[in-house]
């Protein structure tokens, strides 16, 4: 994994963990934002290892089943997971990754499947 794919994933989950010290009653756990990390972490192994992401359309179809296990975790938290920062921090992660893969300037590929 790249410097930056790194320091852009450990700055979102920051923020993350930070909310729940800062809330008395935080909808999810340390627990879950080990969840999304887990789901993040997959997910860029797999795209930086994969043979085929050079292939916007396989990529593409990542980025679909990531986004909408995304949606599920965030929703068994009461929307409040991903919330307007990490919605950004998380298309910002994405589109880096994408970057580093030699696909450039697709606008906001999580668009269409994302409900956070």
């Amino acid at each position: 994994m790249t410097t930056a794919i790194e320091d852009k994933k450990r700055y979102l989950l920051h923020w993350m963990y930070d909310f729940i010290e800062d809330d008395d009653e935080p909808a999810y756990l340390a627990e879950d934002v080990e969840e999304c990390d887990q789901i993040l972490s997959n997910f860029i192994a797999e795209v930086l290892n994969h043979e085929q992401n050079k292939d916007f359309s396989w990529l593409s179809s990542t980025v679909e089943t990531l986004v909408k296990t995304l949606n599920h975790l965030n929703e068994k938290h009461a929307n409040q997971l991903i919330e307007s920062d990490q919605r950004e921090d998380l298309c910002a992660l994405i589109t880096l990754i994408l970057e580093h893969c030699g696909h450039r300037d697709k606008g906001d590929i999580t668009e269409a499947w994302r409900t956070w």
